[in-house]
């Protein structure tokens, strides 16, 4: 826990200073107008995670991200601290005395992130975290992206970007544990935004936008599986939830103060319009069930008043830098541009996925969301016709909690446009245009792969985004007194709902005295399998792990020996391919 703690304030710091110099770049190259000051600190962050992921994909292509790629990383960042000093200076000077103007708010986060930390301490359990998480972790590490990858084992061809981005953390003291801390980080941005709405209540800034990060209070306490299960794993559907929910408060933001059209606040209209660009492009390099975030930009656009070819040419030039390495490592594990959709079938290379395997995993995991069965697809599902299927997804599904909480929220939606309709509220025209893109991104996650964990994100927006808009007609009809009363109520019950969640459910104390007493000053390891070693041919042995998952286990692993595979050189940097 302690090593996790050191390790999680140093990740911290060095995405805040690679946040600072792209977003000092952006201001240089992106505007005319310098961008806000003071800065936004979870969006710096965001930045700094972004760019690192960029880079450290960019790297892979050509280099195993090793420890000199980090040490690169360092000097880099050092030498940009001495040559622009005076703005580190100034951002940091800022962000202390906002802690030292709100100790109160800083001394609740501390809390509420120590019980985060303890749980990232935890053993490592997640079953795709043990089946290739780890293992496409390990191969960046070891070896970068390796042509056909996916031919040894298709899950290792998914190329989530959050994969890179753990592999430059898998250094030092974590090096061949994952280092499972990063999904620390996106709660941290979970907590920072809402803590961030609660405090402009207090303070009187009653805004939609604030009320939808006050929102973000419900599936941190309510979403047991998104909160408990993910933190001490590699997943990506964690950080996938927290982004798609600020990219519709970036959205928000931008267009409130789209609608005030005062000249102060131009230059956070620029950053907004940037970041969304930047959150709307990245989310589909960590998970393809995010792509309909890409509409967000669309819309943003349409709205723009001044629509300044320069900041949209920027704008787009960003988010194409960002899918670039995504694309290329793409085609590099699996042969197609997307995978598995292997309908996009533009390249002739040896390494290539063939169609139908490429295909079949498709079909599996569409098959599997709706009848999710342990260790096997049940391919039967592709029988069903469209209205059969609904039918028995809903048959094993229909009483899930998140499913209740999207049938009353869709209620509290009309209820909002009925209540515009009448008071004439220009704001119910914008609200209309997010909520059915929220309708079509639930729409696509539900007819691809409609698992809940697939669609955390675009659900909880839709619920906290329509619930939030009665919420804010409400509270603009009542005393301004009263919406600060109730801002400071409500941050108690939340911190004390995530404390007690956080620390409840984890068995805390067996961790800190019982068999996991290590945890408290190191990082637990991966769990160790006994695998058998199948020679495929002469200079290619894989490891078979008995139940699928692998771990930390030597490369080349995979849950089953394919006698139909090669080698497409004399090492495993050169890539796997399938025989004629």
């Amino acid at each position: 826990m302690i090593s996790i703690a050191v390790y999680f304030c140093y990740i911290v710091s060095l995405l805040f200073i690679m946040g600072c110099a792209i977003r000092r770049l952006l201001e240089k190259i992106s505007s005319p107008q310098s961008f806000a000051f003071p800065p936004n600190l979870v969006n710096i962050l965001i930045l700094g995670m972004i760019s690192l992921t960029t880079f450290v994909s960019f790297v892979s292509i050509v280099s195993p991200i090793t420890l000199y790629v980090h040490i690169l990383v360092i000097i880099s960042l050092s030498a940009y601290i001495y040559f622009d000093k005076n703005y580190v200076s100034k951002t940091v000077r800022f962000f202390l005395s906002e802690i030292k103007n709100n100790p109160y708010l800083f001394a609740l986060g501390c809390i509420c992130i120590f019980p985060v930390i303890i749980m990232a301490s935890a053993p490592v359990g997640y079953f795709d975290t043990g089946l290739y998480h780890a293992q496409a972790v390990k191969w960046i590490n070891e070896y970068g992206t390796v042509p056909g990858l996916g031919n040894l084992h298709h899950r290792l061809a998914f190329n989530s970007s959050w994969f890179y981005f753990s592999a430059f953390f898998d250094i030092l003291a974590f090096d061949g544990k994952t280092a499972h801390v990063v999904n620390i980080i996106p709660i941290l941005l979970g907590l920072i935004i809402c803590l961030s709405g609660f405090n402009n209540l207090v303070k009187g800034t009653l805004s939609f936008a604030n009320i939808l990060k006050c929102s973000l209070a419900l599936p941190f306490c309510l979403d047991h599986d998104l909160m408990l299960i993910f933190i001490p794993t590699l997943s990506p559907d964690l950080v996938v939830a927290v982004l798609i929910l600020h990219a519709l408060i970036l959205v928000l933001q931008y267009l409130e103060h789209n609608e005030i059209g005062d000249s102060s606040h131009l230059s956070r209209k620029h950053e907004a319009f940037l970041l969304i660009f930047c959150v709307s492009f990245f989310l589909p390099t960590i998970k393809l069930s995010s792509l309909p975030v890409v509409l967000f930009p669309l819309f943003v656009f349409a709205k723009s008043k001044k629509r300044t070819s320069k900041m949209l040419f920027f704008s787009c030039l960003t988010g194409a830098i960002i899918l670039l390495p995504f694309l290329l490592n793409n085609i590099i594990l699996s042969g197609y541009l997307l995978y598995p959709f292997p309908q996009l079938d533009l390249f002739a290379l040896d390494w290539k996925i063939p169609y139908a395997s490429a295909d079949v995993v498709r079909k599996q995991i569409k098959y599997w969301a709706i009848h999710p069965t342990p260790r096997w697809t049940d391919m039967s599902i592709g029988a069903l016709t469209t209205l059969e299927w609904m039918r028995f997804w809903y048959a094993r599904e229909g009483n899930n909690p998140l499913l209740t909480w999207l049938i009353r929220s869709s209620a509290a939606a009309v209820v909002f446009f009925i209540i515009c309709f009448v008071r004439k509220c220009r704001i119910g025209l914008n609200v209309w245009a997010l909520q059915s893109i929220l309708i079509l991104a639930n729409m696509y996650w539900f007819f691809s792969a409609p698992a809940y964990r697939f669609g955390k994100g675009w659900i909880w927006a839709f619920i906290l985004f329509s619930c939030g808009s009665l919420v804010y007609l409400v509270l603009k009809s009542v005393r301004p007194q009263f919406v600060g009363s109730l801002a400071r109520v409500m941050l108690v019950l939340f911190c004390i709902s995530f404390i007690n969640l956080m620390l409840l459910r984890w068995d805390t104390l067996e961790v800190l005295l019982g068999k996991h007493s290590q945890a408290l000053c190191t990082v637990s390891p991966l769990p160790k399998v006994q695998t058998k070693a199948i020679k495929i041919h002469e200079g290619l042995v894989v490891n078979v792990p008995p139940k699928e998952v692998a771990w930390n286990t030597d490369l080349p692993s995979s849950p089953d020996a394919k006698p139909y595979l090669q080698m497409r050189g004399s090492s495993l940097k050169k890539g796997f391919r399938v025989a004629p």
